[in-house]
């Protein structure tokens, strides 16, 4: 999960077949201001060395389930 107006970025690119991102919601994307980024640049390497950050914490990764009603609320603690 992205907070509002988070960004993902892909780096290199997948061996093998192109797949599709199969459960992804356009509308979930354009309401959070998500933004989407990608580059070729960038090799087993880096998704290793991402991955250990995330691992080792320097990734922080927030998710919380709210009701709607409670919107504004959540978006405050962000």
């Amino acid at each position: 999960m992205l907070r509002f107006g988070g960004t993902l970025v892909c780096v290199g690119i997948p061996e093998g077949q192109p797949e599709p991102i199969g459960n992804a919601f356009p509308a979930k994307l354009v309401f959070k201001g998500i933004t989407i980024a990608s580059t070729a640049v960038g090799n087993r390497r880096d998704a290793i060395e991402v991955l250990d950050f995330a691992a080792r914490g320097i990734v922080n990764t927030v998710l919380r389930t709210e009701k709607v009603e409670k919107l504004s609320d959540v978006s405050q603690s962000l």
